[in-house]
């Protein structure tokens, strides 16, 4: 796939994810995103310096008559919308009972599908998000320069960080949940076990040393091998 069509599908995203109770459409779109703008009925402002293109949530509560459209104004940084499959247990987008958990750019939310109103917000890292995980009974957030466990109210119980940033690019998957064991791989891929409290069992330096691209080059760069790896693959019937 050519950089010119990974780029156009970052800039036109949908995303559709369901469960017992509630069936979402998000829509990321920076072409006639003002189109939509007339169907919104209600408009959630993160940000006023950002002035970013908007990210809409179409919701739709199962056998009932309610339907919701919002818009969310001022996210900053990349993201690709993927909910977790059989074959990868990442996911940027979660569906948990009426809420919606979404990891876009510098910043994670969970948004009350009943009220339409943001219960917690973060941005706890000091550059972009990425992917997370279900870690027991809370999330398994990666962030560029930290790993973050947060539980459901969206309090950090603890944040973890190695010798270097959490993006590889030698096809090292950087968090494997392993049991009751977390292995991770950085940039480097300096390898490190840590326990479900982020307490550190296992530190494995690599001598030899990669050339690290710029800070702001990484996240384009992790996201496009991302999605070729969705895109190329088969899930497993």
């Amino acid at each position: 796939m050519e950089s010119s069509e990974l780029l156009e599908f970052f800039e036109n995203q949908n995303l559709n994810i369901s469960n017992e109770i509630w069936s979402i459409e998000i829509s990321y779109s920076k072409i006639n995103s003002e189109n939509k703008k007339s169907e919104i009925e209600k408009v959630i402002e993160l940000q006023n310096e950002y002035k970013s293109n908007s990210l809409f949530v179409y919701v739709q509560k199962k056998n009932s008559e309610i339907h919701k459209s919002i818009e969310i104004n001022g996210l900053d940084g990349g993201f690709y919308l993927h909910k977790s499959t059989e074959n990868d247990k990442s996911q940027s987008v979660k569906l948990n009972e009426n809420n919606l958990i979404m990891s876009l750019g510098f910043t994670i939310l969970s948004l009350n599908l009943n009220e339409i109103e943001i219960d917690w917000i973060l941005r706890p890292d000091i550059a972009e998000l990425f992917e997370f995980y279900d870690l027991e009974n809370d999330i398994l957030l990666r962030g560029e320069h930290r790993i973050f466990r947060i539980d459901k109210n969206g309090n950090i119980k603890w944040e973890f960080g190695g010798r270097d940033i959490w993006v590889n690019l030698e096809g090292k998957r950087e968090i494997n949940i392993e049991g009751n064991e977390i292995r991770l791989f950085d940039f480097e891929s300096n390898e490190y076990l840590i326990n479900f409290n982020g307490e550190l069992l296992e530190d494995k330096p690599r001598i030899i040393k990669t050339k690290k691209p710029t800070l702001f080059t990484n996240p384009k760069r992790w996201f496009y091998q991302k999605v070729w790896e969705h895109m190329t693959k088969v899930e497993k019937k």
